[in-house]
C-alpha cells in the first residue's frame, strides 16, 4: 500500500495542496455553488463562481473557510475532495491511503483543529498534523534570505499571523484578525463617506490592488464605478493614490505596533539577531506598494519581501 504525503492550506480566498511526492501544488478559490432551494453543492472553486454569475436564482455561492478555520464542513469537503482528485487521485489504488499536514494560524482553537481533522479522516487520510503557519512560512522564507531567525508576517485574507521564529520555533507570535480584506472595507469606507458612492467589493479590492500605495508622492490614478448613494445612480470617480494615503497608512501602522511589541517581549541574544535579520513578508497583503520601505522607516529594522508571497506557506510545508 502506497502512503501519499499532501499539504493544506485552508485561506478564505483559496485553499492550497500539494504533494510531497513530486512537489506539485495547486489551488482553487474557497468557494462553494449551492442550489438555494435544495442545499446541494452543484461546483466549487472557479467553476462555483462562473456559475454564479451565469446562473439565475437558483443557485447562491457560499464561502466554507473563515480566518483559517471551517465553518461549512460539507462544502469544506467539496473543496478538500476537488483537490485531491487533481493532486492524486489518478494515481491511488482504492487501497491507498494519505497522510496530510494543514498549516493554520497562530491563535487557532483545538476544536476548529478537530473539525479540519474530521474532514480529512472522513476522506480517506490516514493521519492529519497541524503546523502553525510561521513556522512553515519560515521554512520558504528562511532558505530565500539565508537566515536562521526573524519576523514574519504573513498577510492574508482575513487574518494575519506575525511571530518570532527561531529554530524552527515560535519565540512569541500572534494572529491578527485584520489583513487584506480590513484594508479593501477601509476603501470603500474612503470612498463612500468623500464622494458618497459605494463601491462594490470587487471594485474597493482593484483600488486596493491598483490604486493604493505607501509611496506619498504616488501619481496613479483609477477610474471606478459605483453606486450614488443618494440617487441610486451608478457614476464613475478618478481616485488617486493620494487620496488613499491616509487610509493606507492607518492601516499598516497597526501592524508597525505589534511588530515593535513582539520584539520588546524578546531578549538576550535572539533580539540582537531579531534586529539584525528584521522582517519578512509574504501572504498577498504583502504585495501592497511600498509596504516594504514604510515598515523599514517606521521599524528601523530591514524588512522583506518574499519573491513568491503567496506561495510561501504552501512550499514551506513542502520543504519540511
Amino acid at each position: 500500500m502506497t502512503d501519499y504525503e499532501l499539504v493544506f492550506d485552508f485561506g478564505s480566498a483559496y485553499i492550497s495542496a500539494g504533494s510531497k511526492k513530486d512537489g506539485f501544488t495547486d489551488k482553487i478559490p474557497s468557494v462553494v455553488a449551492v442550489t438555494t432551494d435544495s442545499q446541494q453543492i452543484v461546483a466549487v472553486g472557479v467553476e462555483a463562481i462562473r456559475m454564479g454569475s451565469t446562473v439565475g436564482g437558483g443557485v447562491r455561492l457560499t464561502h466554507p473557510i473563515l480566518e483559517g478555520a471551517i465553518i461549512d464542513t460539507e462544502g469544506a469537503k467539496a473543496l478538500v475532495s476537488a483537490l485531491l482528485n487533481r493532486l492524486v487521485n489518478y494515481k491511488m489504488s482504492a487501497f491507498s491511503r494519505y497522510n496530510v499536514t494543514v498549516a493554520v494560524p497562530c491563535g487557532m482553537i483545538s476544536s476548529d483543529k478537530n473539525t479540519i481533522e474530521t474532514v480529512f479522516l472522513g476522506l480517506g487520510a490516514k493521519q492529519v498534523g497541524f503546523v502553525e503557519t510561521p513556522i512553515a512560512d519560515s521554512v520558504y522564507l528562511f532558505n530565500e534570505f539565508r537566515t536562521r531567525q526573524g519576523i514574519i508576517v504573513d498577510i492574508g485574507y482575513d487574518c494575519t499571523d506575525l511571530a518570532i521564529v527561531s529554530s524552527n520555533s515560535i519565540a512569541t507570535g500572534c494572529t491578527l484578525y485584520y489583513s487584506g480584506k480590513s484594508l479593501t472595507e477601509a476603501i470603500s469606507d474612503k470612498i463612500k463617506a468623500k464622494y458618497m458612492i459605494q463601491l462594490s467589493y470587487d471594485a474597493s479590492e482593484y483600488l486596493k490592488l491598483n490604486c493604493a500605495s505607501l509611496y506619498p508622492n504616488d501619481s496613479t490614478m483609477v477610474i471606478v464605478s459605483g453606486t450614488n448613494i443618494t440617487s441610486g445612480v451608478v457614476e464613475q470617480v478618478n481616485v488617486s493614490s493620494k487620496e488613499l494615503y491616509d487610509t493606507v497608512v492607518e492601516f499598516v501602522r497597526k501592524y508597525v505596533r505589534i511588530i515593535q511589541s513582539l520584539v520588546e517581549s524578546v531578549k538576550g541574544d535572539l533580539a540582537t539577531m531579531v534586529r539584525s535579520d528584521g522582517v519578512m513578508l509574504c501572504g498577498g497583503g504583502s504585495k501592497l506598494a511600498g509596504l516594504d520601505m514604510f515598515l523599514q522607516n517606521e521599524l528601523g529594522l530591514p524588512v522583506y519581501v518574499a519573491n513568491l508571497p503567496d506561495e510561501v506557506t504552501i512550499k514551506g510545508l513542502l520543504a519540511m
